[in-house]
């Protein structure tokens, strides 16, 4: 339950590790957008270019938002002093956003009248224009005074129309004046007074003035556009930047607690990682110091992590490492790319499988030992059988060739009677001359043929039954020999053409259990003759009874491919095979060394001086003391 709790910590801890990473790239590509758009304030700005903005559809651009009204009222007031026309900035509707300038007494009387206010406001709102460099010059559709104009435009949204105007361009209509102020209800005496004070200009001299107008409010707009653009563009990268800041303090402290080995490094070279890390792999920062991760890696997996590392790209792989003390660790590797520091890097989080490998490989041991005991066991019983079938003809052979042998003694008289009277004669398909010279002898080979069957399938019955495993039994080594070397008669002539023996005759008798000792003799003859690879090599079986220690020595030394010195104090470990691909499990000299040890003896391996392996077992003899008991 706790391993399983600290699992999903650790779990936790990786999804939060990699929804920080998310984090981190959204406030990257945030961040490379505001650099584009300040970057794209240069020279090569057109006024009705579409800048983009993610504002631009679901806001009111206002007139306000990109210009400073204070200081446009002072511009515009000194433009309507140098030229001597009235000056006023309306929005889209015909309403002030500065104070008129200049403004004559003319247009302040017919202003104040209802209709002559709404007559002025709807000729404000149609000055309008698609091109701001080509103004507006018309009469105003109220007084009738001329007026000029142009617009602003940010990108290409019109925004306001800045008007001037109020003077009269010779010649003028003194009764449609007269007629307008009776319409709108102004007092006519005092509207053709002030009509005299407008100032008079010639057309051509008032176009120019026009002119300069919509130079000047273009320039304004390009400027005001760019002013507007790139302080968002910088108070945006502001707040990227902070958060980005923060975004790599919460990084920093994730990789710091997180139970992974987190590296940060450019290319495959490391810059830096995190105390995970430095434990994992037994470094410290300055000695990680210009090394790549696949510095790290086991020999055998260098290339594979140099090919996932060196293009900083995202990816998910296994590969094995090795600790600074040589171990070595199954990982498993998760990898992508992120701005760190400004930098764009790769960050390689390496988890250490290892313990959860060796488990499920373990485990997958242990079954297939229980499936291999299974199918011992079910040997067990079929060896059994077989050799109760295999009983049964057999004794009619051994039964019935002495018979045979006995009447072939009997007729050969006759026989040799009749051939000496009459000549050769077939027998059987054979010349009797032939048959009578060899018909002994093959009568007799038959006879050791069975007598060798019975034998062999005596000797399967003994090692297959099923016996309790108390020691009890006086056995006699030199039979245990005897009979295990019958089984395995035929596999060590095909294994080898050199099998001798140094075996003595007797041997003084062992408390145990005769088929367990004859399994681990036999045990140890199979691995010698699997580990031959030219029939020329030798394997000798000796035993031997040694007076020092009283105990019998069976020992089997062969030249075939021997063991690494590193694997003889673990070569009877349980599921220790250097045999893996071609079928062993590990189980034999373990169980082997077990039943040694039950019978209070040694199992011991050794290299043999002229290759191969030296394996030997040694059981205690009965002595005085145990027949007392």
């Amino acid at each position: 339950m706790e391993a399983d709790k600290r699992k999903d910590k650790k779990l936790d801890v990786h999804e939060d590790f990699i929804e920080e990473l998310n984090t981190l790239r959204g406030r990257v590509a945030e961040l490379e957008e505001s650099h584009f758009r300040c970057e794209n304030f240069n020279g090569n700005y057109r006024l009705n270019a579409v800048i983009p903005d993610s504002q631009d559809e679901s806001r009111q651009h206002r007139f306000e938002d990109y210009f400073d009204v204070e200081a446009i009222q002072r511009i515009q007031d000194a433009f309507s002093e140098a030229t001597r026309v009235a000056s006023v900035i309306t929005d889209l509707e015909g309403r002030p956003i500065t104070k008129p300038s200049r403004f004559c007494r003319f247009c302040d009387l017919i202003r104040n009248t209802e209709k002559g206010m709404a007559n002025c406001m709807r000729s404000d709102a149609s000055f309008g224009t698609k091109s701001p460099l080509e103004p507006i010059m018309r009469p105003c559709l109220s007084g009738g005074l001329w007026d000029g104009g142009t617009s602003f435009y940010v990108g290409d949204r019109h925004i306001a129309n800045w008007i001037i105007g109020q003077v009269r361009c010779p010649p003028t209509n003194d009764d449609r004046i007269r007629r307008y102020a009776r319409e709108i209800g102004a007092d006519e005496d005092q509207l053709m007074e002030a009509l005299a004070e407008v100032p008079s200009m010639s057309r051509d001299q008032f176009l120019s003035v026009c002119n300069a107008l919509c130079l000047i409010a273009n320039q304004m707009s390009i400027l005001a556009r760019k002013n507007f653009l790139q302080a968002q563009a910088i108070a945006r990268r502001r707040v990227v930047e902070v958060a980005l800041r923060e975004s790599e303090e919460r990084f920093r402290q994730l990789s710091q607690s997180t139970f992974e080995a987190i590296f940060i490094h450019h290319e495959g070279e490391i810059l830096t990682a995190n105390r995970a890390g430095l434990h994992l792999f037994g470094y410290s920062q300055e000695e990680l110091a210009g090394l790549n991760i696949d510095d790290l890696a086991d020999p055998e997996h260098r290339e594979i992590v140099r090919l996932h590392t060196s293009r900083n790209r995202r990816t998910r792989f296994d590969a094995n490492f090795r600790c600074r003390d040589g171990r070595m660790l199954i990982c498993k590797i998760q990898q992508r790319d992120i701005i760190f520091q400004g930098e764009k890097v790769g960050v390689c989080a390496i988890r250490d499988i290892t313990e959860r490998v060796e488990s499920e490989r373990q485990a997958k041991e242990k079954q297939q030992q229980l499936i291999q005991a299974d199918k011992m066991v079910s040997l067990g019983v079929l060896v059994s059988g077989m050799a109760h079938e295999i009983n049964n003809p057999n004794s009619f052979m051994t039964l019935n060739l002495p018979l045979l042998d006995e009447i072939w003694r009997d007729i050969t008289p006759i026989l040799e009677d009749y051939y000496h009277e009459n000549g050769d004669f077939l027998a059987g398909g054979l010349e009797y001359g032939e048959l009578r010279n060899f018909m002994p002898d093959l009568l007799a080979r038959m006879q050791e043929g069975a007598s060798r069957i019975s034998g062999i399938v005596n000797s399967l019955k003994d090692y297959s039954r099923l016996e309790p495993g108390e020691l009890m039994w006086e056995v006699d080594l030199v039979d245990v020999v005897d009979n295990s070397l019958r089984l395995l008669e035929n596999l060590i002539s095909k294994k080898t053409a050199r099998f001798e023996m140094d075996l003595a005759t007797e041997l003084p008798q062992v408390r145990g259990n005769s088929q367990r000792i004859s399994q681990v003799l036999i045990n140890l003859l199979v691995n010698s003759c699997e580990a031959l690879t030219d029939r020329n090599q030798r394997i000798l079986l000796s035993s031997k009874f040694n007076t020092k220690e009283q105990v019998v020595e069976i020992g089997v030394r062969d030249e075939g491919v021997g063991i690494a010195e590193e694997h003889f104090k673990k070569i009877t470990d349980p599921f220790f095979t250097t045999k893996r691909t071609s079928g062993g499990t590990g189980l034999g000299l373990s169980v082997s060394s077990t039943i040694v040890q039950e019978h209070g003896g040694r199992l011991e391996f050794s290299a043999n001086p002229g290759g191969g392996t030296i394996a030997k077992f040694s059981i205690p003899v009965i002595t005085d003391g145990d027949n007392d008991e």
